[in-house]
């Protein structure tokens, strides 16, 4: 699990500099992410913050959705590291922003 761990973290750190070539530069987002507390549970803070993120605000008008913690915590490498709840919070709010790609994502 703790490799798996490591492989969010790192996926996280692509998403942030691919946020970068479209000129968003989440820098709150980085520093949660390179820190030394648990990814799972930055995640999550992340997924349940009320009324979503700014970050994630940002991503729904750029349309890039696809870089949102919601989107890659539903993909199947994952999903292993968060429980049903988790996966189902970050599905609700890509189905409340209508992300268009949704019935790529296996329903939790």
């Amino acid at each position: 699990m703790e490799q798996l761990k490591r492989e969010l973290r790192e996926r996280y750190i692509s998403t942030y500099n691919e946020c970068k070539r479209f000129k968003y530069s989440p820098r709150a987002f980085l520093d949660m992410v390179v820190s030394n507390e648990d990814i799972v549970e930055v995640t999550r803070r992340l997924v349940y913050k009320e009324g979503g993120t700014s970050g994630f605000a940002t991503l729904f008008e750029n349309k890039r959705m696809d870089l949102s913690v919601e989107k890659i915590i539903l993909e199947s490498k994952y999903r292993k590291l968060f429980t049903y709840e988790d996966l189902w919070a970050a599905y609700k709010r890509l189905r409340l922003y209508e992300y268009d790609r949704l019935d790529e994502l296996e329903v939790p």
